[in-house]
C-alpha cells in the first residue's frame, strides 16, 4: 500500500522519515554550478577553458573537494594545463563561498511535498555530501530549512560519505525511525540510500537523467519530476488526448484503454510504478455509472490479438494471466517491447488496473508475431471490456434518410451509389462483372445470382453470405457474371472484394457524419472466435489455440467441403479478398478445431456478428478515419 504526499509523490504505507538529499533534489543548484565553475576556470586558466552541462552532470553528485578535484583533472587532461590542479585549494574556498551566499531555486512541487510531509507527522532530514553548516545556510536562504528536523552533512566524525550508507543510517537513527524513504538524484546516493536498507527514489530533477537512474539496481521507484499526479476522464471525442508518463509505450497502452472506452483523457503521471498507475486510472474508471456487470472482448491489431473478461461481482481484485497452449507465456512476458525491456511494467499496469476497478480480469494471450502489436490487442481487449460496461449505451441506428450519391467513382471498382445505409459497387474485369449491394435499411431483399461456367458451383455460398448478412444487420445483394472463368476461388475471392469495398463505402461515411466503433468481435462462441478492425492493416490469420498449423491447414482451410460442394480453400480466399475490399483486419480465433463444415458456417456467422457491432453508431468516435493511423487522430 502506497500513500500519495501532495498528489507529487507516493510513498509507502508504513513510512516514518523521508530523508532528502539536497543538490538537485530539493534545489536547483546544477545551473548556478555550471555558471559559478566556468566564471572561476575563466579567471584563472583563460575564457578558452570550459566546462559543459552534460561534464557537470556526470560529477555533480561528489562533494566539493572531490568534486573540483575531477574538474581540474579534467582541464589539465583537455587544455593540457599540467599545474591545474595546483589551484585546487585557492579555488575550492571561493566556490564554496559562492554556494553559501547564493539563493537556489527551490524544484518545482518540493514546498507542496515539504508541507503535505509535515501535516502528516512524518519527520524529516537533509542528507548531503557538503559540509553541514553550508547545507544549512543554503536552506536557510531558499527559504526551506524550517521542515527538516535534520541536517546531516558529509564532515561528522567517523562517518564515510556517500555512496557509503553511513550518513543515511546515522540520520535515521537520529531522527528514531526504521522505515525511511529516501530521496535521490545521483548513482552514488540511490546506492547510498538502498545499502542503508530504506525505499530509495530516484528523481531526474538533477546530475542523472531519467533513463540512467531506471537502469540502476538501487532504485525503488524513478520520478521525472515532482509534477502533480492527475487523470481527467469523460465520457467525450476520443481525439482529446494528452498523455505525460516515463514511457511513451505505456502511455500508448493507456491510450488504447481510453480510445476504447470512448474517454477524453488527460493524464500526468511523473514515475514508474506502474502498479500504482493502473490502480489510478482503474479506480477513476469505477467511479463510472455501470451498465453491466461483466464484459468480453476479443483485442486485436494486425497480427495481435489477445481474449479479455472483466467481472466486477467478484469480492477480490484479481488478474488472472494466461496464454493459449501454443504461446509460451513466460518467453512472451520476458521479451523487451519497445521502450521497454520486459513486459513486467504492463503486467503491473494491469494488475493495478484490476485492483482500482475492484474486479476480476481474466486476459489470454492469442496471437504473437509482433510483441508491439500483441500489446496492443491486449489493452484494446480491456478497452472493449471496459467499454461493454462502463460506456453510455447509443441508439443502434438513425433513421435511414440520408441522401444517396450515385456514380461517386469510376474505374475498375465503381462505386454506383452510396449513403449511411446503402451502397453498390462493381467491379469490372476481363475474367467477370461482379455487383454488390448492401442495405442496412433492408428495404431491398437478400439476391444471389452466380451466373458461372457450368463445371463450377458456388450455389451454396448464398447459405453462407445470408448468415453474414442478418447477424450484421444488412440485406446484400450479389450479382456475379463471369465472361470468361474456370476457377471457384476467383468467384469468391472477387465477391468478397466488391463486398468489402462496399462495406468500406458506408462504414467511411458514418466514420465521418456518425463515428462508430470500427472494431468488432463474437467473443460468445466456444469453439471459433472472430474479430475484425478497420484501425490496422489489411490482415487476415487463423490462430489455433491447440491444434498445429498443419492441422488446421488440413482439417480446416484445404480438401473439405462445406455444405455439400463450396470448397474450403475457396472459403479462406473469401477472407482474402473481405480483408482486402474493407481495407481491415480478420483474425480468427480457433480455440477448439471442429469438423469444417459446421466451423465455416460459424465462422461467416461470426464474421457477421463482428461487422454489426464495427458499424455501429459511436458518436464519441465521429471524425476518427478508418485505416492503421486511425489510433493517431
Amino acid at each position: 500500500m502506497h500513500k500519495i504526499i501532495a498528489q507529487r509523490i507516493l510513498i509507502p504505507e508504513n513510512t516514518q522519515a523521508i530523508l532528502w538529499d539536497m543538490d538537485g533534489v530539493l534545489i536547483d543548484s546544477l545551473g548556478l554550478d555550471l555558471t559559478v565553475c566556468n566564471q572561476l576556470l575563466a579567471e584563472y586558466f583563460g575564457d578558452h577553458v570550459k566546462l559543459s552541462h552534460q561534464f557537470i552532470s556526470s560529477i555533480f553528485a561528489y562533494h566539493p573537494p572531490e568534486f573540483w578535484n575531477l574538474i581540474l583533472q579534467h582541464v589539465a587532461e583537455q587544455y593540457n594545463i599540467a599545474d591545474a590542479l595546483n589551484l585546487h585549494n585557492t579555488i575550492l574556498p571561493i566556490y564554496d563561498k559562492a554556494r553559501r551566499e547564493s539563493v537556489f531555486e527551490v524544484n518545482l512541487g518540493i514546498i507542496e511535498i515539504l508541507k503535505d510531509a509535515k501535516s502528516k507527522s512524518l519527520k524529516m532530514a537533509v542528507v548531503s555530501n557538503n559540509l553541514t553548516t553550508d547545507v544549512r545556510q543554503i536552506l536557510q536562504h531558499a527559504g526551506i530549512i524550517e521542515y527538516f528536523d535534520l541536517v546531516v552533512g558529509n564532515d561528522i566524525e567517523q562517518l564515510k560519505a556517500k555512496p557509503a550508507p553511513d550518513t543515511y543510517l546515522f540520520a535515521a537513527k537520529k531522527l528514531g525511525c526504521q522505515h525511511c524513504v529516501v530521496v535521490e538524484d545521483s548513482l552514488i546516493g540511490t546506492e547510498a540510500g538502498f545499502n542503508a536498507g530504506f525505499h530509495v527514489i530516484g528523481v531526474a530533477t538533477g546530475g542523472t537523467d531519467y533513463q540512467s537512474l531506471a537502469n540502476n539496481q538501487s532504485t525503488h521507484q524513478i520520478y521525472s519530476s515532482f509534477s502533480t499526479l492527475s487523470l481527467h476522464m469523460q465520457f467525450g471525442n476520443v481525439t482529446k488526448k494528452h498523455f505525460i508518463t516515463p514511457n511513451d509505450f505505456v502511455s500508448h497502452m493507456v491510450e488504447h484503454i481510453a480510445w476504447r472506452l470512448c474517454v477524453e483523457i488527460d493524464l500526468n503521471w511523473n514515475n514508474n510504478d506502474w502498479l500504482q498507475l493502473g490502480k489510478f486510472v482503474g479506480t477513476k474508471i469505477r467511479q463510472f455509472d455501470i451498465h453491466q456487470s461483466s464484459a468480453s472482448a476479443l483485442g486485436m491489431i494486425d497480427d495481435g490479438s489477445a481474449e479479455v473478461s472483466i467481472d466486477t461481482t467478484v469480492g477480490e481484485p484479481e488478474l488472472v494471466l494466461n496464454s493459449i497452449d501454443n504461446l509460451d507465456l513466460d518467453w512472451f512476458l520476458s521479451t523487451r517491447c519497445e521502450q521497454l525491456e520486459t513486459g513486467k511494467p504492463l503486467v503491473e499496469l494491469m494488475q493495478g488496473l484490476a485492483d482500482g476497478l475492484q474486479a476480476k480480469m481474466q486476459v489470454t494471450i492469442c496471437s504473437v508475431e509482433d510483441l508491439h502489436h500483441a500489446w496492443e490487442g491486449v489493452f484494446r481487449a480491456i478497452g472493449i471490456s471496459l467499454n461493454r460496461i462502463f460506456t453510455p449505451k447509443h441508439p443502434a441506428a438513425l433513421a435511414f434518410d440520408y441522401p444517396i450519391e450515385e456514380n461517386v467513382t469510376d474505374g475498375e471498382l465503381k462505386v454506383l451509389a452510396r449513403s449511411l445505409h446503402y451502397s453498390k459497387v462493381l467491379r469490372g474485369t476481363a475474367e467477370s462483372h461482379v455487383a454488390v449491394s448492401i442495405d442496412f435499411s433492408k428495404k431491398l431483399e437478400n439476391k444471389f445470382v452466380f451466373n458461372v461456367a457450368s463445371n463450377i458451383d458456388v450455389s451454396e455460398l448464398h447459405y453462407l453470405l445470408e448468415s453474414l448478412a442478418n447477424e450484421a444487420g444488412f440485406t446484400m445483394q450479389v450479382e456475379f457474371n463471369a465472361t470468361v472463368l474456370n476457377s471457384s476461388h476467383v468467384v469468391l475471392e472477387d465477391t468478397a472484394l466488391v463486398l468489402g469495398k462496399a462495406l468500406l463505402e458506408i462504414i467511411t461515411l458514418r466514420m465521418i457524419h456518425w463515428g462508430v466503433n470500427g472494431a468488432g468481435s463474437s467473443v460468445d462462441s466456444k469453439a471459433i472466435r472472430t474479430g475484425i478492425s478497420v484501425e490496422g492493416r489489411k490482415f487476415w490469420i487463423f490462430v489455433p489455440f491447440k491444434d498445429s498449423n498443419d492441422s488446421v491447414r488440413k482439417n480446416l482451410l484445404i480438401g473439405q467441403n462445406v455444405y455439400t460442394k463450396l470448397r474450403s480453400e475457396d472459403l479462406d480466399d473469401f477472407l482474402d479478398g473481405l480483408s482486402g475490399g474493407l481495407a481491415c483486419s480478420i483474425i480468427v480465433h480457433i480455440d477448439t478445431l471442429i469438423e469444417a463444415n459446421e466451423a465455416w458456417q460459424l465462422i461467416f456467422a461470426n464474421l457477421g456478428k463482428s461487422l454489426k457491432e464495427a458499424f455501429a453508431l459511436n458518436p464519441y468516435r465521429k471524425g476518427v478515419p478508418p485505416g492503421v493511423k486511425a489510433t493517431l487522430a
